[in-house]
């Protein structure tokens, strides 16, 4: 595993921020005494990186960076041509509407909850593609693309399966405010269209396959393409198993970048076929945190001192692994303490560490950069020895602090390696006393002399004069038609993103140092400069084609047309019923609402220009709403004499009778044990499954077609009848001792043997004990499989047994690491037919089956693609009858060039052998050809 110093010390800080985060919300959730709360006047910094993307003839993509405030930013609010168009928390805009051929200047500014507004963003210019510049065909001018261009295609999510149900989850990129709705497919037929990012599909079949999709549509009521297919096979109707199983201790833990203070971890997993949720890192045996990268810095240590660590794996079902081997470890000396464990350059710690200001419960602190060529990434702040926070800047604010207090600042640097330097030398801060307001608490004076100057059409400078004989430095708050926009210290402020040709009012107050805040100054109107007057436009857009009643309900008419053109741009469309206005929209669609059932409306649409120019209406559309359903909420009653009418081992057929219902019984809902079970369209049910000799309690409900669901009749209980054992005539022996690495499938494995032998007359005994190594033991078994063994499991004597039980004409089958066990044991090794010889990643391969005259191979086709841990061997006994070679031109880490055996079967030294390298996962044991793979090679031991 490559060490990763960096990720490693961003998610410490990550995790003491949140830890600093939630004690400040706690901290919100206090009673604060009236009057100690100080408002927040400090305005963002402006966006930066203001770009443009994705620009058409009439849409374009306004994208950028987030802006910081002291606090927190709540909004962004952008301006086209100095006007405002768009206010969200999005750090992005799709401009839609917009003129071919035509430059427009966007900007953004960043606003807070206290409503102060950053300056300006640097702007930028996007000028539209012509539409004579795209093909002639069309396929890129919006209005006529296939596709929407305003909205991109969603990203689907399957978020759970159940037997019957699909829940399903999407993200879009395009702002909220292009999109009116999401249209869910399933096998490419319109499911529903709904407002929300998420829907389950109810009243599947079980065991069936589904494809689903997911487009956006626009304003224009065009679809997005379609998002990713998710094709889904619903759960079977059986009881789901609650996973107990814990997940393999991580291997492999080990110490780097040992220092006086602190030990940098690392492990690692050791199977990829299980899902890891999360790490436990102990320190003498108490817990010290949970993580979820397999590596952790390990702080606060003491030098000179021996520590041991253990490391424990989560699953998703909360198991908790045993621990790792314990890793021991000593602390560096103190004298060793800024040794560099990655470069053999020290790096040089910030200088001349101040505190610019210091209030009762804020410390703002600055600092030098090293001298020397270090490349700084960041700068990490501590505060009494802990990590507060981090910055790219050489200067931070400590915030929440108690007042008349003594603080401890010191301040590193983290390079671009992710190396971190020494720290600065301590500063020590105490805050001020908290202040107490003055009984006659005087507010400053009111700002004089306002006046404004270079005005242009957006834009006007404020000028006025402050208090010249207060010796306070004071905060003045600029007011426009009586809104507060801004903050400042200086005796001037430039007002951007105004309209032209318009009159605004303006005046200031003054705040001192005690927050005290003066009356507002005199108001004083000013008014920007007008633009080049423009021709007048008098030519009013085209008629609205193509109206069509898209949806149609009991109470409600969704309407839809083509847009018109105009020629200097369309501004909206008005909706008239019978006649008379109902509604004016920007878009082209609209949704009446409030009709009566069963009832003929008339309907036209008009478009009008910015100016006012207005269309002829469109060709009348008449369109009836639905007739009145009536509602169905009354539930049937509960069905009756519920019982069973036969019992076996694992069945039970139950029967009822039949509930009544005003307008009629669809179905009836069966429960067992209090849970959901299934339903019948009968009042007959047989439930299969059971364990024998076990009770299980029934009940059952009806449903009418509305979904009306009874009370369910009274309970049964059932005891299904002792399972009858039959006697087998051969028995197997499975031996799963590990000495070396163990695998996280051998209980799979062992459970799908034994369900094997069930099903095809032989009984499967498993063992780790070596001791059943006997020839009393032995003699009992046809076949002993080595399943995922390694390491030195036999000592001498119960080699010997196993050679003679071989002799006598016992057979063998070895599974996966078969082949990394008993390397010293020479007679094992031509018996099992090659040694373990490493293996790159799991990853898909191609097997080329060269016999197929063999029982374990018969089912399988010619070229048999699977997804394994694919071994490499030496030491290949010449003795073996190949019956599946890989092909390691199909994947990547092959070692044995084109005879690289898979499986294969001999007889040896008085007894059969079989070997197949599958089965290092769990999921191996899933597939229907491998587990038929294994039953073959049991049939050629067992001589069947």
């Amino acid at each position: 595993m490559k060490e990763r110093p960096l990720l490693g010390l961003l998610s410490l800080t990550f995790v003491i921020l949140s830890i600093v985060l939630f004690a400040a919300c706690q901290k919100d959730g206090e009673v604060v005494p009236e009057g100690s709360i100080k408002s927040d006047i400090i305005a963002p910094e402006p966006p930066r990186n203001l770009t443009a993307t994705h620009i058409t003839d009439s849409s374009a993509v306004v994208s950028w960076q987030e802006a910081k405030d002291n606090i927190e930013v709540v909004d962004y609010v952008l301006y086209r041509d100095s006007v405002e168009v768009f206010r969200d928390t999005l750090t992005s805009y799709h401009a839609t509407d917009l003129k071919p051929a035509t430059p427009y200047k966007f900007s953004v500014r960043a606003a807070d909850a206290a409503g102060n507004l950053s300056e300006f963003s640097k702007h930028v210019e996007v000028v539209t593609k012509a539409a004579d510049s795209l093909p002639d065909d069309g396929i890129n001018i919006d209005s006529l693309n296939r596709y929407s261009v305003l909205v991109l295609a969603p990203v689907l999510v399957l978020d759970s399966v159940t037997t019957t149900a699909v829940s399903l989850s999407w993200k879009s990129e395009t702002n909220a405010s292009a999109i009116t709705e999401y249209r869910v497919y399933q096998d490419s037929v319109k499911l529903v269209s709904l407002n929300k990012k998420k829907y389950t599909v109810q009243n599947l079949v079980p065991e069936n396959s589904y494809s689903f999709w997911v487009a956006a549509v626009d304003v224009s009521g065009k679809e997005s393409k379609p998002s990713n297919a998710i094709d889904v096979l619903t759960l079977a109707e059986e009881a789901i198993v609650q996973d107990t199983v814990a997940p393999p201790a991580p291997v492999g833990l080990s110490a780097n970048a040992i220092t006086s203070n602190t030990v940098d971890l690392s492990w690692r997993f050791p199977t990829d076929s299980i899902q890891v949720s999360g790490y436990s890192v102990y320190r003498d045996s108490v817990l010290l945190t949970t993580v979820k990268e397999a590596f952790f810095q390990v702080g606060d240590l003491e030098p000179e001192t021996g520590y041991s660590f253990t490391v424990t794996a989560w699953d998703d079902s909360e198991n908790e692994s045993l621990p790792s081997e314990a890793l021991m470890v000593t602390t560096e000396p103190v004298e060793n303490q800024n040794e560099e464990q990655v470069d053999s350059i020290p790096l040089s710690a910030p200088i001349n560490l101040r505190a610019l200001e210091i209030t009762d419960s804020t410390v703002s602190l600055a600092w030098d950069r090293p001298n020397d060529s270090t490349v700084v990434q960041e700068y990490l702040v501590y505060q009494n020895g802990t990590l507060l926070g981090n910055t790219a800047e050489p200067g931070f604010m400590a915030v929440d602090l108690a007042a008349a207090t003594e603080y401890t600042y010191t301040v590193s640097v983290l390079n671009d390696r992710g190396q971190e330097s020494v720290k600065s030398a301590a500063l020590a801060v105490i805050t001020e006393k908290e202040a107490e307001l003055p009984e006659n608490n005087q507010p400053p004076a009111i700002p004089t002399e306002l006046s404004v100057s270079d005005i242009t059409t957006t834009s006007i400078r404020l000028n006025w004069k402050a208090d010249s004989d207060s010796d306070q430095e004071h905060r003045f708050k600029v007011f426009q038609n009586d809104i507060l926009i801004g903050n400042t210290t200086a005796s001037a402020y430039e007002v951007n993103g105004l309209s032209p040709n318009t009159e605004y009012s303006f005046s200031v107050s003054a705040i001192d140092g005690e927050g005290n805040e003066s009356a507002r100054s005199t108001s004083i109107a000013a008014t920007t400069e007008a633009e080049d007057r423009i021709e007048e436009d008098v030519e009013a857009p085209t008629v609205p084609t193509g109206l069509l009643a898209d949806g149609v309900s009991e109470t409600a008419i969704e309407l839809s047309w083509t847009p018109s053109t105009d020629n200097v741009g369309v501004a909206g469309y008005r909706v008239f019923m019978g006649g008379e206005l109902a509604a004016t929209v920007e878009g082209l669609r609209y949704n009446v609402s409030n009709l009566a059932p069963g009832t003929e409306y008339s309907f036209a649409v008009s478009s009008f220009d910015a100016v006012g120019n207005e269309s002829r209406q469109s060709v009348a559309l008449s369109v009836s709403t639905a007739e009145e359903v009536v509602v169905d909420n009354t539930p049937p009653t509960a069905p009756r004499n519920l019982g069973a009418q036969e019992v076996s081992q694992t069945t039970v057929d139950l029967v009822w009778e039949a509930a009544t219902d005003d307008y009629g019984v669809v179905g009836y809902r069966l429960y067992q044990n209090g849970g959901y079970l299934a339903e019948s369209s009968s009042t007959y049910y047989r439930v299969s499954g059971l364990d024998p000799a076990t009770t299980y309690r029934y009940a059952v409900s009806a449903i009418d077609a509305e979904g009306n669901e009874s009370e369910q009749s009274r309970e049964v209980s059932v005891i299904t009848e002792e399972e009858i054992k039959e006697e087998t005539s051969d028995k197997i022996l499975v031996f799963t001792k590990t000495a070396g690495f163990r695998h996280g499938s051998i209980e799979k494995g062992v459970s799908t043997l034994q369900d094997l032998g069930r099903a095809n007359d032989f009984e499967v005994v498993q063992t780790e004990n070596a001791s059943d190594f006997n020839a009393d033991n032995l003699a009992k078994y046809k076949v002993v499989v080595f399943l995922n063994t390694t390491g030195d499991v036999l000592d001498y004597g119960q080699q010997v047994a196993f050679e003679n039980y071989i002799r006598s004409g016992g057979s063998f089958m070895g599974v996966h690491a078969a082949t990394d066990t008993e390397y010293d044991w020479p007679w094992y090794g031509q018996l099992v037919g090659a040694y373990f010889n490493g293996h790159p990643s799991i990853q898909e391969a191609t097997l080329n089956v060269v016999d197929h005259n063999h029982s374990s191979t018969a089912h399988l086709p010619g070229t048999w693609t699977r997804t394994d841990e694919w071994y490499n061997f030496k030491d290949v006994y010449s003795g073996i009858v190949p019956l599946v070679l890989l092909d390691e031109s199909s994947y990547s880490g092959g070692t044995n060039g084109e005879y690289h055996p898979f499986s294969w079967y001999h007889e040896f030294d008085g007894g059969r052998a079989f070997y197949t390298a599958g089965g290092h996962s769990n999921s191996a044991y899933d597939e229907a050809g491998f587990k038929q793979h294994l039953l073959g090679g049991l049939m050629y031991c067992l001589e069947r």
